[in-house]
């Protein structure tokens, strides 16, 4: 005779600590850029002449010059801030459900966090191109999403 156990696994404490922290990233990640999203409209009041009149004060030198890409990397920021506030909330929203499902123990929600933390690394390069802060952003961010997905990793043989 089979017997049934009415008790669940219990879940892992780290995988426990690994969802809040998420719910916590993910959570305010949506909630800010869903305000962005909001505040968007209000961008047109910006005024590109403060962006020319700091160019104008730049000179030659390797600061200046890097001074000088921070700025346009702004102006870009700037022109595509809607696509990158859009995107990013789908992502944070992707990574909020994926954290909610592992917290239920369900291996999909893992699969759904690594489609968003994928999704992150893509946002730059496609709505900025390739510049040092970009790339810099990459190893920073790419460093915590593979860390995260690893240690979730680790759990899923205890999630269905």
């Amino acid at each position: 005779m089979e017997t049934l156990s009415v008790h669940p696994r219990p879940r892992p404490v780290l995988l426990t600590v690994l969802c809040v922290l998420t719910f916590i990233g993910s959570g305010f990640g949506v909630f800010g850029n869903l305000m962005a999203i909001f505040a968007s409209p209000f961008l047109e009041f910006l005024q590109p002449s403060i962006f020319e009149e700091a160019f104008s004060h730049l000179g030659n030198n390797p600061g200046d010059q890097f001074i000088k890409q921070a700025l346009d990397m702004g102006v870009l920021v700037l022109d595509n801030f809607l696509g990158i506030t859009l995107s990013k909330f789908i992502f944070y929203a992707l990574s909020l459900v994926g954290a909610i499902m592992m917290f239920q123990m369900k291996k999909i929600g893992f699969y759904l966090y690594i489609v968003a933390q994928v999704g992150f690394l893509f946002i730059g390069p496609v709505f900025l191109g390739w510049n040092l802060f970009v790339s810099m952003a990459l190893l920073f961010s790419g460093f915590f999403s593979v860390l995260f997905i690893a240690l979730y990793a680790i759990h899923l043989k205890h999630m269905s």
